[in-house]
């Protein structure tokens, strides 16, 4: 029969983040809640809904080893309005379980831990570490493009490959690609994280230079070692898009752009832009300068910066979304345009120097 203490101030993080890989909604009770597991003075708290887990170890006042399963949203509710201080948790009859705190007790039926689903362990595979903040600026900088529909599902997830001594992380959702790239010693291999994975692992990544993640690929699954969590998914399975084939395109046209000023032309445009009301953004490069138009039946705007570019005219259009995604993921002050070819024109954003990232963009016909 489970009966332990804890302070909420050292339970309610745990609880509220592995919480967030409990289902929502299933028809097996269990996976809508939290695996309460405790061993002496280690607490073990679990989520998981068969395709992503998150799990931690709490330091706690153990009374009496246990097991047992909480639904996720009532204990998360419960234990946030209770009062600061001590809480003790404790079974008695059968999966009863009162938990108190002040003058505050709630008594409320768990769920038996046998009903829970066994959690991926990786025997074998692959594993390299990472530091926290680089990790974070690669899922970050390339999560925007990942697939929300699943004609093919292997690319609503990121693809980590490692080869050559580089991993490249990239996204591709038919329209964009971003990569981004960064030097690792390591042999070559390569596997493809969903973007819920990705999501959540990026929520608990700090900014901390030594602060170092762990990652482990074992066949169809992965495993996040981050600070006091560990993030455990399967991975998609499927041939990923041949992102080193676009990036072999030729370069025709070339501008420096500045991209605070960009960011901020474009999102003038979306004043214009509704869910009813679609337009395209317009960019005309020319002389040195960028005009950037937009106009819907709601009305039209113009505008202008300077950039460097002394090509010919070029004229090219965009989803403002997709374009103001590519750039407020740039990090930079300034990016390289190109323009590439091979039968339809597409956008390719880079830093000045170095290939840290590349972003592409698909333009859409002018309207």
């Amino acid at each position: 029969m489970l009966k332990f203490s804890v302070m909420k101030s050292d339970i309610i993080d745990a609880l509220a983040t592995t919480a967030k890989a409990a289902s929502t909604k299933s028809v097996i009770n269990a996976l809508e809640g939290i695996l309460l597991t405790l061993k002496g003075s280690i607490l073990t708290v679990t989520g998981y809904d068969l395709e992503i887990g998150i799990k931690t170890n709490i330091q706690v006042n153990g009374i009496e080893d246990g097991e047992l399963v909480m639904n996720s949203r009532l204990i998360c509710d419960m234990i946030r309005r209770m009062p600061n201080g001590d809480i003790t948790f404790e079974q008695t009859d059968g999966l009863k379980v009162n938990i108190s705190g002040g003058s505050v007790v709630y008594s409320v039926m768990g769920i038996s831990s046998e009903d829970y689903p066994l959690i991926p362990e990786l025997t074998r595979g692959e594993s390299f570490e990472i530091s926290e903040p680089l990790l974070k600026s690669m899922i970050s900088q390339t999560l925007h493009a990942i697939a929300t529909i699943d004609t093919k599902p292997v690319l609503m997830g990121s693809y980590f490959d490692i080869r050559d001594n580089n991993l490249n992380v990239v996204s591709v959702d038919g329209i964009r690609i971003a990569l981004r790239k960064e030097a690792l010693l390591h042999e070559d291999f390569d596997f493809v994280v969903p973007g819920k994975t990705l999501s959540e692992i990026l929520r608990l990544l700090s900014d901390d230079e030594d602060k170092v993640a762990t990652i482990s690929v074992d066949r169809n699954q992965c495993i996040f070692s981050i600070d006091k969590y560990t993030i455990f998914s399967r991975l998609l399975e499927g041939e990923f898009f041949d992102y080193t084939k676009i990036l072999g395109y030729e370069a025709k046209k070339e501008a420096t752009v500045g991209v605070r000023e960009l960011i901020e032309c474009v999102e003038r445009t979306l004043t214009l832009i509704t869910e009813r009301f679609h337009a395209s953004v317009n960019l005309t490069f020319e002389n040195n300068m960028l005009k950037i138009n937009c106009e819907s039946p709601i009305g039209k705007i113009d505008q202008q910066m300077p950039v460097e570019y002394d090509d010919e005219k070029l004229e090219i259009s965009f989803n403002a979304k997709y374009l103001l995604d590519a750039l407020k993921n740039t990090g930079c002050d300034k990016v390289k345009f190109y323009v590439i070819s091979s039968g339809v024109q597409a956008l390719k954003i880079t830093p000045l120097e170095g290939d840290s990232f590349t972003f592409i963009v698909s333009p859409i016909r002018r309207r």
